[in-house]
């Protein structure tokens, strides 16, 4: 096993800074094409809870973008993410930016839904990860491709 397990049990940590060190660690091992597929998911499920129920931003923020190092060298389901759908609307812009990056990154048409609204959102950076995120998707004939088309 390339996955070390304390690093996994270190996203339980009483302290922050321990939860977010063993986030910011499994993003470095996420970029391991030596993990199986297994171990990769294993670890962006744990670090989807994390990034979804911990208190600390930073640790939120850390657990993300450590998802989103797990795709850079292979490719992940949308079922393994989608768990942040019914958490975007709760989340600050900086953790939204990654969100939405994860799920254009699944290449999943069925994440369409779950990204366009946020073609809206106040802040600019937020809406232009989720055009990113859109274009990501293996999407034909959507509004988002059709409007930048027209």
């Amino acid at each position: 096993m390339n996955l070390p397990l304390t690093l996994l049990t270190g996203l339980n940590a009483p302290n922050a800074l321990d939860r977010d060190a063993a986030a910011e660690q499994l993003g470095d091992i996420l970029r391991w094409p030596s993990l199986t597929q297994h171990e990769a998911e294993t670890a962006v499920a744990r670090l989807l809870t994390a990034a979804i129920e911990d208190s600390d931003d930073a640790v939120r923020e850390s657990a993300l973008n450590a998802i989103c190092n797990a795709f850079e060298c292979r490719d992940l389901a949308l079922h393994l993410v989608a768990g942040l759908a019914p958490c975007l609307h709760t989340m600050t812009a900086p953790l939204l930016e990654h969100a939405l990056g994860i799920l254009g990154s699944t290449r999943n048409p069925d994440a369409y839904p779950m990204i366009e609204p946020y073609r809206q959102h106040p802040v600019d950076y937020v809406r232009e990860a989720a055009v990113m995120a859109l274009a990501d998707l293996s999407v034909q004939n959507t509004p988002a491709v059709t409007d930048r088309n027209s």
